[in-house]
């Protein structure tokens, strides 16, 4: 066929041409999600009174995903979260007394595929003994790098399971109890004023309990240590 004599259809077919060789280049990422996630879940506590508020925090594998996860209590959906940098929290109240499998499901946006978490199982039970843990730190202030052990106590020396700590609301590692003690050493701070606790997240016959913020104040290795907690 000569196309010359047909002008208009000339310029549609190098149109779509360009077209298809402009999705070649850009891999249509933007057309279709073919990046694969990975979802993990994470509580504040794995056993709780009713009515404790336990926060769910589900952290996707690139911090470069939007849009929504969808925590669920086996089918039933407990809430959403927004992601932002990768991560979604949910915070309810709302267990019942037993035992719950709890899923956090990543839904994907134009670039990167749907995953869901692993189950966590959470206990809400009445008979659970109530506890208390208080926070304390190797220093109170440093130059960027200092090492800091954190120390977390709870009330009762026969508790068991782990202790999570937190730098604001971001989770800076978890400890297994030893006699109702648990600690964490860490070298990574930022600079500023960072706002530490600890929450113990309960086990079958201890419920969880969180402690108050105390303060560490990190500065440039160059500056001078000016503030305490």
């Amino acid at each position: 066929m000569d196309l010359d004599r047909y002008p208009m259809l000339k310029t549609a077919i190098i149109a779509v041409a360009l077209w298809l060789c402009l999705m070649a280049l850009t891999g249509c990422a933007n057309f279709f999600p073919d990046d694969t996630t990975t979802t993990t879940l994470t509580s504040s506590a794995t056993s709780a009174t009713y009515e404790t508020s336990i926060t769910f925090t589900a952290t996707l594998s690139t911090t470069l995903a939007t849009g929504t996860v969808t925590f669920y209590d086996g089918t039933t959906s407990l809430g959403t979260g927004t992601v932002s940098s990768g991560v979604a929290t949910l915070t309810t109240a709302a267990l019942a007394i037993g035992t719950h499998s709890v899923t956090g499901v990543y839904g994907g946006d134009s670039t990167y595929g749907g995953s869901t978490s692993v189950a966590l199982s959470i206990v809400i039970d009445s008979d659970l003994t109530a506890t208390s843990t208080t926070l304390s730190a190797s220093v109170s202030s440093g130059t960027f790098g200092t090492s800091l052990t954190l120390t977390a106590t709870v009330s009762s020396t026969s508790a068991t399971g782990n202790v999570t700590f937190y730098d604001g609301t971001t989770i800076l590692g978890t400890s297994t109890l030893s006699d109702g003690v648990a600690t964490f050493t860490t070298t990574t701070l930022p600079v500023g004023t960072n706002s530490m606790k600890a929450t113990y997240v309960g086990d079958s016959s201890y419920a969880t309990s969180t402690s108050g913020s105390i303060t560490v104040t990190i500065i440039e290795a160059s500056s001078s240590i000016g503030l305490a907690i």
